[in-house]
């Protein structure tokens, strides 16, 4: 009974994770009267639906688990010759097919993180005065920076995967390249826009703010939108993205 209500319960999940629009997506195309308020809508069904996608993650590590123990059992039992190859076969694709779902929840949750933190900045921004030309500040929980020199994505893009690789040894970890189905679904305008999965606080973040503000590039800085959670901390390359409409 126990296995049933889970397995339901990972299904309804899982459609949600694949649906076309996303389970906040009925909170965007309502419209509400400011875009701060919009964005407070987003972060609160975000935040209900990471909260559904924790609960199922021990469900589907258990099932992980007892894929897991019931491969190395007709191990056992295909070596004493008590059932075929073909058997056991089955049993390392159901554990293939389990450790699936445990990444695909994962990627999900990291998902959920960085559209919270997006829905976060946008919140703030929308209560913030614009800065002028090369304007710089620091506030609770972002930093940003009205650079002056045109931001071009696939060229500037480019630029920065070769600094830091240069500077770090490893590709630039970008979490938003353009627009992106997420940005769709939240109304945000993304095309320009780039997003590299850095804290602020780390030798990369603060490597990459240092480097933007050089080359007078704009960017806003992000900590994250979970509590106690780094999750989600990102900086974003370009303008602020701005809202466009949502299609039903």
């Amino acid at each position: 009974m126990i296995v049933s209500r889970a397995l339901i319960l990972s299904a309804a999940l899982l459609s949600a994770l694949l649906a076309a629009r996303a389970p906040w997506a009925a909170v965007v195309a309502a419209a509400p009267a400011s875009a701060r308020e919009r964005a407070a809508e987003i972060v609160a069904a975000l935040r209900d639906y990471r909260a559904s996608l924790e609960a199922l993650m021990p469900l589907r590590e258990q099932e992980l688990a007892g894929a897991i123990k019931l491969r190395e059992q007709r191990r056992e039992f295909l070596e004493r010759g008590i059932i075929s190859r073909k058997e056991f076969e089955e049993t390392e694709a159901a554990v293939a097919r389990a450790e699936d779902k445990v990444g695909e929840t994962r990627r999900a949750i990291a998902g959920a993180d960085h559209a919270m933190a997006e829905a976060t900045t946008a919140r703030a921004l929308a209560g913030l005065p614009p800065l002028g030309p090369g304007g710089y500040e620091r506030s609770a929980g972002l930093i940003r920076f009205n650079g002056t020199a045109p931001w071009t994505l696939k060229p500037d893009t480019a630029v920065l995967r070769q600094f830091f690789a240069a500077r770090f040894g490893r590709p630039l970890p970008v979490s938003a390249f353009g627009q992106t189905p997420l940005h769709d679904r939240m109304g945000f305008d993304h095309r320009d826009a780039l997003d590299v999965a850095v804290h602020p606080d780390s030798p990369e973040g603060r490597a990459l703010m240092d480097y933007l503000r050089a080359a007078h590039l704009p960017f806003i800085a992000f900590w994250g939108a979970v509590p106690g959670s780094a999750s989600g901390a990102h900086i974003h390359v370009g303008q602020p993205s701005p809202r466009i409409s949502v299609r039903r």
